[in-house]
């Protein structure tokens, strides 16, 4: 059965009852395909080694629905989704009241089901520490099994507005509790155990990268990378942690002094970023915007390209620049959160944050001196590092260590 084809709870099936329960914060949708399209991927590469149920229950963002939907999915043999979805309310004073009340219901509502259906998990993986890991912590209790906890937010980084210390005191409560009844944290990178170890002291930790689909994120050797046109490419929201106006700016002083240089924008982009990049004086020879794309659309853009740039205020690992190094590409990016685990001279340029010029010479230095990179050996190390298969065995170890406290931690 395919990816988008939907079916009923009495059809859907896992090989095992020795199957992990996951509890996602954020997850894609038959409403909107975007959101935590990263957790799932995880959750497909775990399901290689154990099966998989995911449980999602979430807040119509989009405001299209007018009751609560549900969609059940069997996405592989050893991976089914119950994607349930309910309407905000129409009144934004008693919306979060209500949103939370309708969760907590709908939570025990649907988890009873499962338990029903397919007997109480060995495990529960929560994804995201809000919502996720709090659904795993209450469920945990209810099944007296224990949980994990993936994490890609950018909350316990300063720089992010939303800054863990900065939240209300029931925001803060919940998720030092969540992070105290945790059996094992799955961070994307070590910047993000520090950080996090930094507010709530030691956390048994398994660092497990974001992964990567290989089958169309990879090194093609048919596409000829073109030698008159230098392409980079950013992909990314566009928001303000990405920075695209510093990033517009910097290339346009780039562009200055180098001829024959395109830069695309893959993204939601704001009439006013479009309409910024040309009171700057960017042409439509120099820059293009693409508007938001499909996941196999980005891939073919990214493979064309001569470098990844991002300039990003913070960030944890983002999914994009593991995709282009699979692809070959190299990167230029500020050296923020994870990022620096993954970039070196051998696939790209590390930078400061806000700092224009730093990034404006690094584009100087990647159009200059672009030859030294080998990009075979770039896209072969990043696939044996973002793969399926390299990270679903990673956390199968974690599980195992989880399931068999002896196992060496």
């Amino acid at each position: 059965m395919g990816e988008d084809t939907y079916t009923s709870l009495s059809d859907l099936h896992i090989p095992s009852k020795e199957y992990v329960l996951v509890t996602p914060g954020w997850y894609p949708t038959w409403l909107d395909p975007m959101p935590g399209d990263f957790n799932q991927r995880h959750v497909k590469a775990a399901g290689l080694y154990k099966p998989q149920v995911v449980l999602y229950i979430g807040k119509d963002q989009t405001k299209q629905l007018k009751k609560i939907e549900v969609r059940y999915r069997q996405v592989t043999e050893n991976v089914v989704e119950i994607l349930v979805v309910y309407p905000t309310h129409s009144s934004k004073l008693l919306d979060p009241f209500s949103s939370h009340i309708i969760y907590l219901r709908l939570l025990y509502e649907y988890s009873a089901l499962i338990g029903k259906k397919f007997g109480p998990p060995k495990l529960i993986h929560a994804y995201i520490v809000i919502r996720g890991g709090l659904s795993a912590m209450m469920l945990s209790r209810k099944w007296k099994v224990p949980f994990l906890l993936s994490e890609n937010w950018t909350i316990y980084y300063s720089a992010d507005p939303g800054y863990y210390k900065n939240r209300n005191l029931i925001f803060k409560k919940i998720v030092k509790q969540v992070f105290n009844n945790v059996a094992r944290f799955l961070p994307v990178s070590i910047n993000l155990q520090e950080e996090v170890q930094k507010l709530f002291g030691a956390v048994p930790t398994t660092v497990i990268p974001n992964v990567v689909e290989t089958e169309k994120f990879y090194y093609d050797s048919t596409i000829m990378v073109e030698t008159n046109v230098f392409r980079y490419i950013h992909v990314s929201t566009n928001t303000y942690q990405k920075n695209p106006e510093g990033l517009l700016r910097a290339y346009k002083l780039f562009t200055g002094s180098t001829a024959n240089c395109i830069l695309t924008i893959v993204g939601p982009s704001s009439p006013e970023l479009i309409a910024y990049s040309k009171q700057i004086g960017l042409t439509q020879e120099e820059i293009i915007f693409t508007g938001t794309l499909d996941y196999g659309e980005v891939a073919a853009f990214v493979k064309k390209a001569n470098a990844l740039v991002l300039f990003s205020r913070y960030e944890n690992l983002p999914c994009v620049i593991l995709e282009a190094l699979c692809c070959g590409v190299p990167v230029i990016s500020t050296s923020v959160g994870g990022i620096a685990e993954v970039i070196d001279e051998t696939n790209g340029i590390l930078i400061q944050n806000e700092n224009e010029e730093q990034l404006s010479n690094a584009l100087k230095n990647m159009h200059e001196d672009y030859m030294r990179y080998d990009r075979k050996r770039i896209a072969e190390k990043a696939a044996n590092l973002f793969s399926y298969t390299s990270v679903g065995k990673q956390m199968n170890n974690a599980y195992n260590v989880v399931l068999n406290p002896s196992i060496s931690r």
